[in-house]
């Protein structure tokens, strides 16, 4: 009886300490939380509008890391960088769009090509995100934001409308390859405006434009 007692005692002892542990480790966590400086948040929520301004920095905090030194540590000159960072957003908007087109299309399609369009177009929606990463990321290098919103994407691509529902095999060959050449032929002259400031992000342009041509062409012999 005793030897039960004794080891009751000592479980609610060391259940005590394990709830003191956990106690003080919440605690400490909640007070760091408290602590950190909560994200900046911008009324932008309804704008169509691409939102490239970077966003105001957090104010100081004991456990801030932010080194107002590094805003300046890119190696592009200062004066390039919005003309970049402008040719950047025009071709994300451009890409998500023709994704989400090759998907419809993907998912929708309809008639005798079904099954080489429909891997084709596989192919091509993860080519578009692929560049899109890319040109993206060109974009936060040279120090600016993207902005990818759905919204932002449908108002800037402008590319025009895609049809609904089921789509026949011809009629996504024509849609497709129009859309696909409307981009080639702008990516064409935004690599001749940036290789004239940049030639990196020119490089990266000509690297999407390459395959912009492929699908042209493999677009058009189908039709041909």
């Amino acid at each position: 009886m005793h030897i039960l007692s004794a080891a009751t005692a000592s479980h609610a002892v060391f259940r005590s300490l394990l709830c003191a542990g956990a106690l003080c480790a919440l605690t400490t966590f909640s007070a760091q939380a408290q602590r950190r400086t909560p994200p900046a948040t911008t009324d932008n929520m309804g704008t169509t509008a691409p939102i490239n301004a970077p966003t105001p920095p957090p104010a100081q905090t004991g456990l801030n890391y932010r080194n107002p030194a590094a805003d300046e540590r890119i190696p592009m000159e200062a004066a390039k960088r919005d003309a970049v960072a402008k040719e950047m957003q025009a071709t994300v908007a451009e890409l998500l769009e023709l994704y989400h087109d090759a998907k419809q299309s993907h998912w929708n399609l309809r008639g005798p090509l079904y099954y080489q369009l429909h891997e084709v177009l596989q192919e091509y929606a993860e080519t578009y995100l692929k560049y899109t990463d890319i040109m993206a990321e060109r974009a936060l290098q040279v120090g600016r934001p993207i902005d990818g919103r759905t919204g932002v994407i449908a108002a800037t691509a402008d590319l025009g409308g895609y049809p609904g529902g089921f789509l026949e095999d011809r009629q996504v060959l024509d849609l497709m390859s129009s859309r696909v050449d409307i981009v080639a032929k702008r990516v064409r002259e935004r690599i001749e405006r940036v290789g004239k400031i940049d030639e990196t992000t020119s490089n990266l342009l000509q690297e999407l434009s390459h395959d912009l041509d492929k699908q042209a062409w493999q677009l058009r012999v189908t039709q041909q």
